[in-house]
């Protein structure tokens, strides 16, 4: 809202985005251009780190395939799948139609068992 002329973009994991989810209403509502990019890799990527080395297995920090675009929609953004670079050109238009809501892209990536970031921090 302090650079009208700039597209805000939020790039977040699919645990952060769930957690979040309800915010997208006050986006929506203020009809924000925003684009949210969500890297879904179907797991907490920090709490795979934590867990992983314990007995209990990550089925309490792992989730099913799960389509975050619908949500989104849900709540009145635009939302979209992406599973290859070929996906991506719904996003042109989007910026092209002069938005204003949010798009929230699910970006389907793949699992390389939590977030890269962390794995010195949890000392694997």
């Amino acid at each position: 809202m302090a650079q009208p002329g700039r597209l805000p973009v939020a790039a977040l994991g699919d645990g952060g985005f769930l957690m979040g989810l309800s915010e997208l209403e006050t986006a929506v509502r203020l009809g924000l251009p925003l684009l949210v990019v969500v890297h879904n890799d179907a797991m907490y990527g920090a709490e795979v780190h934590h867990f992983g080395s314990g007995t209990a297995g990550l089925d309490n920090v792992t989730f099913p395939e799960s389509d975050l675009a619908a949500p989104a929609r849900g709540h009145g953004c635009e939302g979209l799948t992406v599973r290859s670079a070929d996906d991506l050109a719904a996003v042109k238009a989007w910026l092209s139609s002069s938005p204003r809501r949010p798009l929230v892209i699910d970006a389907k990536i793949t699992s390389d068992g939590g977030a890269w970031w962390l794995h010195e921090a949890f000392g694997h």
